[in-house]
């Protein structure tokens, strides 16, 4: 579902027959961007938005505490945790209430909304006790949206989660948020050299996006500071092997390879870890650089593209930018 479709439900969600709906959708796909744009504009028409976190929560009642300080942020220092059975919205709490009490107490239309976020970071699968709470809630005048990144459940997990999706949520919203005028914009300065290799590598991915971005403007001042400059062949080849080193080192399995590449000579190995800052970076770089030649190159030299990756490495983990800048001097 597109980002148009999902921003025109959730500006009806206070008005819907509604109550819980899961925003599901991979990493950096833009979930956090289309909520920042529902909250915006709908705090101007007094609805009331909480936000919390689960993520290494362990049961419900971590989140009523984490709830009742953003509903009173003028607690400071709640030391015990805060019973779940505890209106957090109730202006003066009362232990004495029964959570059967407060549910027939308030029977006011709902203007608030709740954003529950992380869901696959949270750390019970007891969706039983999830599902009570969430009810709870919704008893006390509440609208909630679950964030989530389902991509990131254990098999075991995801089936429990399946079992129960359908109690849990009136709505699910797959995120398929990827937009051209918003990609141009994170780009930003560097977008004119963007091509569909530097769309496919990036995945689609704005937080990748903005990690490419970011690490591009770092080597361009300490390129300015070094007096080197860049064409725009070689600003626009140092954008493509900055996303390949990105999105490879964030979004791979990380499956180390105990063995290089069969296309390394046993003596141009060992040159290559003895230029690496360590075993773990030699397998790291190794790892990106096979990435690239099974991407991009027919015929690699891989002694080449390591080193401009090993540079790429030291700079990145270590602010050491000496290997990559004799690369990039070294360059026709």
């Amino acid at each position: 579902m597109n980002k148009r479709n999902i921003l025109d439900d959730l500006n009806n969600f206070i008005d819907s027959d509604y109550n819980i709906i899961l925003l599901d959708g991979p990493w950096g796909s833009g979930k956090t961007f289309l909520l920042n744009e529902y909250v915006k504009e709908n705090d101007k028409k007094g609805v009331r938005f909480y936000y919390v976190s689960l993520h290494g929560m362990k049961n419900i009642d971590e989140i009523n505490t984490n709830l009742y300080m953003k509903v009173h942020p003028e607690t400071k220092d709640v030391k015990d945790i805060v019973p779940n059975v505890i209106n957090p919205f109730e202006e003066e709490v009362d232990t004495e209430k029964t959570l059967a009490y407060l549910l027939k107490l308030n029977k006011l239309r709902p203007n608030k909304v709740i954003i529950l976020d992380d869901l696959e970071r949270y750390a019970s699968s007891d969706y039983d006790a999830f599902l009570s709470y969430l009810s709870s809630l919704v008893g006390t005048g509440c609208k909630i949206i679950v964030v989530s990144n389902l991509l990131d459940f254990g098999s075991s997990e995801l089936y429990l989660f399946n079992t129960y999706k359908e109690k849990i949520f009136d709505r699910i919203y797959k995120a398929e948020l990827f937009d051209t005028n918003i990609l141009n914009e994170k780009f930003g300065e560097y977008q004119k050299y963007v091509d569909e290799a530097i769309i496919d590598l990036s995945k689609q991915n704005y937080r990748l996006i903005e990690k490419i971005v970011l690490f591009m403007k770092e080597i361009s001042a300490k390129l300015k500071e070094n007096n080197i400059k860049l064409d725009e062949k070689r600003t626009k080849d140092l954008l493509y092997y900055v996303t390949m080193f990105i999105s490879t080192y964030y979004e791979s399995r990380r499956a180390y390879l105990n063995k290089v590449c069969d296309r390394l000579p046993v003596e141009e190995e060992k040159d290559l870890r003895a230029r690496s800052v360590s075993e773990a970076s030699f397998l790291d770089v190794n790892l990106i650089c096979i990435e690239h030649i099974n991407y991009k190159l027919p015929k690699p030299t891989y002694k080449k593209e390591y080193l401009f990756f090993l540079g790429l490495y030291k700079a990145y983990m270590y602010s050491d930018f000496s290997l990559l800048f004799d690369f990039l001097k070294s360059l026709d």
